[in-house]
């Protein structure tokens, strides 16, 4: 099996559900209790990088999160991650100042999204991910529209994912919040999907409580890394 570095830290939330998930993915496979992989985690400050991302210091977070990944194969990982969304908005400048091959989020959930035939989906995220284009281009490029919520629900979005589910609390009053965009998004926009495009929203998001197809991104990622662990 191969061994398998996590940049975590982004946020701690998900850093521990890929932990376990990975795990548990192996053991599935497997069929076995008694084999276990290699993990080595680096976590990172995710305040530090969003302090980056503010400023649009984008050379700063390549410099930070690829210092990580050399961490992490210098410990002998033979590929890495990061479990975070926001951070792939600089992927290419990351993967650029590492020789550890990244699997990328982005990529493992447009591969999905293909494998499920989804033609119009919405985005929710952090404001980065909201904001910028790193994830919509690549949709957009192999065909599928991706469409982002109006301004203020962006601010909310991104308020409740950093100052609730970043630290694991979970409230049914932001679920109704989040539902009532998701609901009003599909009704506007016709879509017939929608990404949870932060590894926390899954906490407080999941397919049986939304109204279209649901993309889980952490989910999705995780079955791509067990995949890969386990490649020849």
């Amino acid at each position: 099996m191969k061994h398998v570095g996590i940049i975590g830290g982004i946020g701690p939330e998900a850093t521990m559900d890929y932990y376990r998930a990975i795990i548990a993915g192996v053991l599935q496979v497997k069929h076995s209790t008694a084999v276990l992989p290699e993990i080595s985690i680096r976590s990172i400050d995710m305040y530090r990088m969003f302090s980056m991302l503010d400023r649009e210091d984008y050379p700063a977070v390549e410099a930070y999160l690829g210092d990580a990944a050399e961490d992490l194969r210098h410990g002998g990982a033979d590929f890495g991650l990061m479990c975070g969304n926001t951070p792939h908005i600089v992927f290419d400048g990351i993967q650029r100042r590492t020789a550890l091959p990244l699997l990328s989020i982005v990529t493992s959930a447009l591969q999905e999204a293909q494998r499920r035939g989804l033609h119009r989906l919405g985005l929710l995220g952090t404001k980065f991910t909201m904001h910028h284009d790193f994830f919509t281009s690549a949709f957009q490029a192999a065909g599928i529209a991706m469409v982002t919520p109006e301004a203020a629900d962006q601010e909310l979005i991104h308020a409740r994912i950093v100052d609730e589910l970043e630290q694991g609390i979970v409230r049914d009053e932001t679920r109704t919040l989040l539902l009532g965009i998701v609901s009003r998004m599909v009704a506007e926009h016709g879509l017939d999907g929608i990404v949870l495009g932060c590894t926390e929203l899954p906490l407080i998001l999941s397919p049986e409580n939304m109204p279209v197809a649901t993309l889980d991104i952490a989910d999705i990622h995780i079955r791509a890394i067990v995949a890969r662990i386990l490649a020849d």
